[in-house]
């Protein structure tokens, strides 16, 4: 199995670089990453280090630390494969009692920073609650992962790796096309041709004069506050009626767009409703993985696109519909440029430290996250509360046919009472759009929930 070379640097990314500065200007480990599954059979915990420990040595990713070279941070690969696996036995307790203390574990490793600097950059742990029944957590750096790495690339080759470790066999799985330190280099060399200077163009001309949207609350709320002890940031779910659901599958076909391009046209409306802005700015997260070698590849290959959009409250919801729809394939016609170069065309640096415009996250997940397929075990995935460091951050899922929303939300900017009350108006929005997609702005703010802000 092929092992990258020893000891070599590489620098990071922007998104990577403007991440690593967001993580250590807030002090706290938002970029945590973990996976969780309850896991039902007889788990052979030595197999599955091994087997974590070959997974470690295909991909460069999951060997690699950010030690600082002449004050700035550096990626340095090593030939290091090694990995703890701790095994937490929680079986003597009663059931309620174990969960709990799993809960309480599970809590405390999320909120455990990685030694960047010393790594290593993936961790994992086993806790035992009863005979065959096990919980297992992964946990990486986002420096180093995506959501395409764990549920492409990851944890496919793991289920083989333990599956072949197992019975003593040699696992049949391709060498990796490429390593993250390629598409770093790729990513350099494409920065130096023209296409980088046309997008950057495309770019400062779409985002010039670019603000944050308002506070996501009722005109005569006040701001949020956060009692002392609690949790900086909260989430909401909540699911979008099945006759409601149906419904929009023809809406999209007839109008011509994506569920992504609707969706986000509705959270448009409800933000404008809620803070009285008309110029909407939206961030949604995109691969970048333009090179078909780049798919096995394991890493961070995000980019952070910016939707936006002017919501006229004298149009229809399909003329917004129309611009959004516009406006989501210029963003993902010039994908390539990290919004880092962007930012610092429009707001230089000041202080070193990397700031966003960009304050609300927009996402639609529609492949299904489907767990591991470990030999004799059945795998089951947790929810997690993610972190996030924007003001709204709201992913819906296609999950076995039902349309999910979840709303992560900073409790210094929007409430727990105001996140869910935005998300029943979003499913009234949705529900009046189903009927209608010509449907006026005016009638469609008016009929679905509090008044518009002023």
């Amino acid at each position: 199995m092929t092992v990258a070379p020893t000891t070599v640097q590489h620098p990071l990314t922007p998104g990577q670089l403007g991440m690593w500065f967001l993580e250590r200007m807030s002090g706290s480990p938002v970029y945590v990453d973990p996976m969780t599954f309850r896991l039902n059979g007889p788990l052979d915990t030595a197999a599955l280090r091994r087997a974590l420990e070959l997974l470690r040595g295909r991909h460069a990713a999951l060997r690699t630390t950010f030690p600082l070279v002449d004050g700035s941070p550096v990626q340095q690969v090593s030939d290091e494969c090694g990995i703890e696996l701790p095994v937490l036995d929680l079986s003597h307790l009663p059931a309620a009692a174990g969960e709990a203390e799993l809960a309480a574990v599970l809590a405390a490793d999320q909120a455990t920073p990685f030694d960047l600097a010393r790594g290593p950059v993936l961790r994992g742990l086993v806790v035992a609650l009863g005979p065959d029944e096990y919980v297992l957590r992964l946990t990486l750096h986002h420096l180093v992962s995506d959501a395409w790495s764990w549920w492409n690339v990851l944890l496919p080759e793991l289920a083989i790796l333990y599956g072949a470790e197992l019975d003593g066999s040699e696992a049949e799985l391709d060498a990796p096309g490429a390593q993250f330190p390629d598409f770093v280099h790729w990513q350099r060399e494409w920065s130096e041709g023209a296409g980088h200077q046309r997008q950057l163009a495309y770019w400062t001309e779409r985002l010039a004069g670019l603000a944050p949207v308002p506070p996501a609350r009722t005109a005569d709320a006040p701001a949020g506050t956060v009692a002392p002890g609690a949790r900086a940031v909260a989430t909401q779910w909540t699911t979008v009626p099945g006759a409601v659901h149906d419904a929009l599958r023809a809406v999209y076909r007839s109008e011509r767009v994506t569920p992504f391009m609707l969706l986000l046209a509705a959270f448009a409306v409800v933000l404008h409703r809620r803070s009285g802005a008309t110029d909407i700015a939206v961030g949604t997260r995109a691969a970048v993985r333009s090179r078909p070698e780049f798919e096995s590849a394991v890493g961070f290959f995000v980019n952070l696109l910016v939707i936006r959009t002017e919501v006229d409250p004298d149009a229809s919801f399909r003329d917004l519909l129309r611009d959004v729809r516009r406006a989501a394939l210029g963003a993902y016609g010039h994908r390539e440029l990290p919004f880092e170069r962007v930012v610092e065309r429009l707001r230089p640096r000041r202080g070193g430290g990397f700031r966003s415009p960009v304050n609300v996250l927009f996402s639609h997940q529609s492949t299904p996250e489907v767990p591991p397929a470990f030999p004799g075990l059945t795998a089951r995935l947790l929810n997690h509360d993610p972190g996030t460091l924007y003001d709204l951050d709201l992913v819906f899922y296609e999950e076995d046919g039902d349309l999910r929303a979840l709303l992560s939300h900073r409790r210094a900017h929007c409430s727990d009472h105001d996140a869910v009350a935005l998300l029943a108006e979003l499913t009234a929005v949705l529900a009046e759009v189903a009927q209608d997609p010509g449907i006026p702005l005016d009638t469609l703010m008016a009929t679905t929930g509090v008044h518009r802000a002023e």
